[in-house]
Parts: C-alpha cells; structure tokens; sequence
C-alpha cells in the first residue's frame, strides 16, 4: 500500500468516525447550545466551532501518530483507529467541560472541581 493511499484511508477513517459522532449528538448539542446563547447567531457560531472541533481533534491526532507509527497493516490500521478514538474522546471531554461549567449551578460545578 502507498503512502498516499494509507494517508487517505486514515482521514477518511477519522472523518467517518467524527461524523457518526457528530450525528449522534446533533439533535441534543443544537438544542442544548440554542439554549445557552442570548441570539441565533450565537447558537450557529458555538454549533459551528464545536462541530469544527469535534473533526480536527481526531484527524490532527490521527495525522500525527500515522506519521509517527512505524507499523503495517493492520496494526496500522489499529494505531489510527485508537488515535481517531483518542481525538474524539479529547474533544468530547473538553466540550463536555465547558458545557457543564455553562449548565450546571455553581454549587455542582464547585463540587465537581474539588480537588
């Protein structure tokens, strides 16, 4: 296999994977979002940035370990995967972060954050 063409299959496995995602809480996130902001173009701007977040944490991840992986196959395959998981899971903890510290009341938030 080329480069190029394991290059390929590892974005087009990150953008699959971002996309199921993305499909999955899109419903919820735009209502949830549309609730926090004062305007509409608010609520477009975070959807906007949180959908563009939740696709480059994963493809930067994935790009970066494939250039670092020094496996073949499938064991690429696998590094990729775990690395396109790993991006997701970043990217939905930080979100998730900041959604909480917007919905939750300052003594759930102050009991989350206790060391």
């Amino acid at each position: 296999m080329t480069d190029l063409t394991l290059f390929i299959y590892e974005v087009f496995l990150s953008l699959t994977l971002s996309s199921i995602v993305l499909l999955i809480i899109a419903t919820p996130l735009r209502k949830l979002i549309q609730n926090l902001c004062h305007s509409d173009e608010q609520a477009y701007f975070w959807l906007a940035y949180t959908r563009t977040m939740l696709f480059i944490s994963p493809l930067l991840m994935v790009i970066l370990v494939g250039a670092l992986a020094n496996a073949e196959g499938l064991a690429h395959i696998k590094v990729v995967l775990i690395s396109a998981l790993a991006g997701l899971l970043l990217g939905l903890m930080i979100i998730g972060r900041k959604i909480y510290a917007a919905v939750a009341t300052p003594s759930q938030y102050e009991q989350a954050n206790k060391p």
